[in-house]
C-alpha cells in the first residue's frame, strides 16, 4: 500500500472517530471538534456532562459508561484517554483533569448507591476529583470523596479509598503509598 493510501485510510478513520463522537454525545454535552468516540459509548442521565478539547474515548471491547443523574456533573479535562469498559458515574461531581490515562474498566463513581445497614438508604454524595496528568491503570476502583494528585499513578486493579498525594505511585485494596516520584515528563 502506497504512503499516499495509507494517509487516506488515517484520515478516513479520524474522521469516523469524530463523527462518532458528535453522534453519540449529541444532546447530551457540547463536544469540541476534537474528540473522538471509537466504538461505543453508552450515555445516561440528565447531569451534566462537559468533555474537553482532544478527549478520546475507547469504547470498542465494551462500550465506555457515563451516567450522571439529575444534579450530577462529570467534567473531563482536555486531553484525556478513557479506555473500554470504564464506568463513571456521578450523583453530585467526578472531575477528570487534563492529560490523564483511565485504562480499562476503571469504575469512579461518587456516591455508594446505598447504605451498609440501611440498604433502601441512599448516602450522601461525595465530589471525586482527579486532576492533571493521572494514570490509572485496569480495573482501579476509585471510591466517593477520593482526591487524586497531578502526575500520580494508581495501579491496575487498585481500590483507591483515600486520598493520593501528587507524584506517587499508588497501589493494592486498600490503595496505598509504593513510592514518590523524582522525576516526571
Amino acid at each position: 500500500m502506497s504512503h499516499h493510501a495509507s494517509s487516506l485510510i488515517t484520515r478516513i478513520a479520524d474522521a469516523a472517530t469524530i463523527l462518532n463522537a458528535q453522534w453519540r454525545l449529541l444532546g447530551k454535552a457540547r463536544v469540541p471538534l476534537s474528540v473522538r468516540v471509537a466504538g461505543r459509548l453508552h450515555v445516561t442521565g440528565d447531569g451534566e456532562l462537559i468533555v474537553g478539547h482532544g478527549v478520546s474515548l475507547v469504547g470498542t471491547v465494551v462500550p465506555v459508561e457515563l451516567g450522571t443523574y439529575t444534579n450530577g456533573r462529570i467534567e473531563i479535562g482536555d486531553h484525556t484517554f478513557i479506555n473500554y469498559g470504564s464506568s463513571i458515574t456521578a450523583r453530585t461531581s467526578i472531575k477528570i483533569g487534563s492529560h490523564c490515562f483511565l485504562g480499562h474498566y476503571t469504575f469512579i463513581m461518587d456516591n455508594d448507591q446505598h447504605d451498609v445497614v440501611r440498604h433502601t438508604t441512599l448516602p450522601p454524595s461525595a465530589p471525586v476529583v482527579i486532576e492533571d496528568h493521572v494514570w490509572i491503570g485496569s480495573n482501579a476502583v476509585i471510591l466517593p470523596g477520593v482526591r487524586i494528585g497531578r502526575h500520580a499513578v494508581i495501579g491496575a486493579g487498585s481500590i483507591v479509598t483515600n486520598d493520593v498525594p501528587p507524584r506517587c505511585v499508588v497501589a493494592g485494596n486498600p490503595a496505598r503509598v509504593l513510592r514518590y516520584l523524582t522525576e516526571v515528563a
